[in-house]
């Protein structure tokens, strides 16, 4: 390939690679609404997998504090909700972002949906399919400060070199979904969140308590600020 070509097929790679990246436009409401504390309701479950809104909600956690936020406690928020009337997900997803803003006074709401939950096995392995819409409100204003709507897929033999550790991981798998002692649910869960959340270019911006909090910022405002400036440009 001559020099010419390559430095052409170079650049058309980079160019394709570049409309690849998944517009950073979206994180400049994030950024103006940047919030210290989450609280994380209860997953609204649409699927038949009965743990699924709890094996969300006990592993959501830890990854948004990784990320540098202050994450009220799960356990006092759904006691909270419940003994003033307010007793399942739905219920709770439906208050008013005021109400929860006058009585617990967060800075974002987390709302969960959970829309697909299913589990193949295969021989040697399990696969689970999971489909969840997230959402990041803005307490004073209703801005969406963050929106992800995915699909992961969790397999049993994950991590697993050999033929027989897949087939005793699918083997323990099922064991542990006919048991329901939910430890195959918070798996996929833990999965599912941790891939939402610390994604570079579509997950959560590294919040106020995180040490590199600063760097991120400054990352996702250069982002932002060249992307604005090619579309003014084309």
């Amino acid at each position: 390939m001559s020099t010419t070509l390559r430095i052409a097929f170079l650049g058309l790679l980079l160019a394709t690679l570049t409309a690849c990246q998944p517009s950073m436009l979206r994180y400049r409401p994030y950024i103006e609404h940047m919030p210290r504390s989450i609280l994380v309701l209860p997953p609204v479950n649409n699927t038949a997998t009965v743990l699924a809104s709890d094996a969300f909600l006990s592993t959501v956690t830890t990854p948004l504090a990784e990320r540098g936020y202050y994450v009220y406690p799960l356990a006092v928020v759904d006691r909270l909700f419940k003994d003033n009337g307010v007793p399942t997900p739905g219920d709770m997803h439906s208050v008013s972002l005021q109400k929860i803003d006058e009585i617990i006074g967060p800075d974002a709401v987390l709302y969960i949906t959970i829309n697909t939950w299913t589990t193949t096995y295969i021989v040697i392995d399990s696969s689970t399919i999971v489909a969840c819409t997230y959402r990041l409100i803005d307490t004073k204003t209703g801005t969406v400060l963050w929106e992800q709507t995915g699909q992961f897929t969790y397999s049993s033999s994950q991590g697993q070199s050999n033929i027989i550790g897949m087939a005793i991981a699918a083997g323990l798998h099922a064991i542990a979904a006919a048991a329901a002692d939910g430890k195959a649910e918070r798996d996929v869960a833990v999965m599912a969140n941790t891939t939402a959340f610390t994604n570079p270019d579509t997950g959560v911006l590294l919040g106020p308590r995180s040490p590199d909090f600063e760097k991120d910022q400054q990352r996702v405002k250069e982002r932002i600020a060249r992307e604005e400036a090619s579309n003014k440009g084309s």
